[in-house]
């Protein structure tokens, strides 16, 4: 039974190869990330990983590469998208309606921008989320490269350590 799911793994090796950073892609891409479970990337990196032909250094960085692609759609998704979610009547009518709120809200988002993208790449409910609402906000996007870049850094650093503990049993 082991030795055909080795050798099921061993066929389709180049192609789980591709599926490491499409699958950090979507896990952190807006809405698809709501859907798509970071168990899908564990189990397929560890599984890439147990068979050894590829080094874990390799695979994380296939990873890292794919979560801060799918990060950056995200704030990208939100820096475009939140201007044309302003001109809806609607949402025009509950700003000026709370007006106040909205100005303390956009002030505190902005202050805080580091502490949710880095948070929200760690949180796996807000992964997908927190980018479009980075891009929203309108902080620049050299500070959301910054901040993401940390976040990825810490994320990945983590999935090495899950990688490497669920490859020991």
């Amino acid at each position: 039974m082991s030795e055909s799911l080795a050798e099921l793994i061993a066929a389709f090796q180049p192609h789980m190869l591709l599926l490491v950073p499409l699958l950090a892609f979507l896990e952190s891409c807006i809405f698809v990330g709501l859907f798509i479970s970071g168990l899908f990337l564990l189990s397929t990196i560890t599984l890439v990983y147990g068979q050894g032909e590829s080094g874990l250094s390799f695979l994380i960085g296939l990873s890292f590469a794919g979560a801060l692609l799918g990060d950056h759609a995200g704030f990208w998704v939100g820096r475009l998208g939140g201007p044309v979610l302003l001109k809806k009547r609607w949402v025009r009518k509950q700003i000026v309606k709370r007006k106040q709120g909205y100005r303390k809200f956009r002030k505190m988002l902005t202050r805080s921008a580091p502490w949710a993208i880095c948070l929200g790449r760690l949180y796996p409910p807000t992964r997908s989320i927190s980018p479009a609402v980075a891009g929203a906000s309108g902080i620049t996007l050299v500070q959301f490269f910054v901040y993401d870049l940390l976040a990825c850094t810490l994320w990945a650093v983590g999935l090495t350590f899950l990688v490497f503990g669920a490859s020991q049993f």
